[in-house]
């Protein structure tokens, strides 16, 4: 985990304490958000952290176009409430004013989380749901 956690900050993902920063910042630069909930005792977090998070390639698609906020809910349990997670990872979708756009909850593959990306940072968010995204 503490790997991991190295990886991450290496590829500039913000922490817990940031959220404030991390809302003016996506207002400022008009940026859609990733909120990204997690816990250090969750399985299916520590897989999603190791197998998609850490990747390269998706260290440049979150620090591009969007703004990427990593929550620890044992830390940040008030967070947690006020976007109503209770498993996790859970992943929210936010347009840069902080409107909720979508929640994704639990583990998602590589190739599924670029999608959610993809979906994102090209403002189809504007036009349709992430489930007819996905779909099309």
């Amino acid at each position: 985990m503490a790997v991991i956690v190295i990886v991450l900050l290496s590829q500039g993902l913000l922490f817990a304490d940031d959220y404030g920063d991390a809302m003016k910042r996506a207002r400022t630069e008009g940026k859609p958000m990733v909120l990204y909930f997690y816990s250090k005792h969750c399985y299916y977090c520590d897989e999603m952290e190791r197998r998609v998070l850490s990747d390269r390639e998706m260290g440049t698609l979150l620090k591009s176009g969007v703004v990427t906020l990593m929550l620890d809910v044992d830390k940040r349990g008030d967070l947690a409430a006020l976007y109503n997670v209770w498993s996790y990872p859970t992943t929210w979708l936010l347009e840069p004013t902080g409107k909720r756009i979508a929640r994704v909850p639990g583990y998602v593959s590589k190739g599924e989380f670029k999608k959610i990306l993809a979906y994102l940072r090209e403002g189809h968010y504007k036009n349709m749901g992430l489930r007819d995204f996905l779909r099309k």
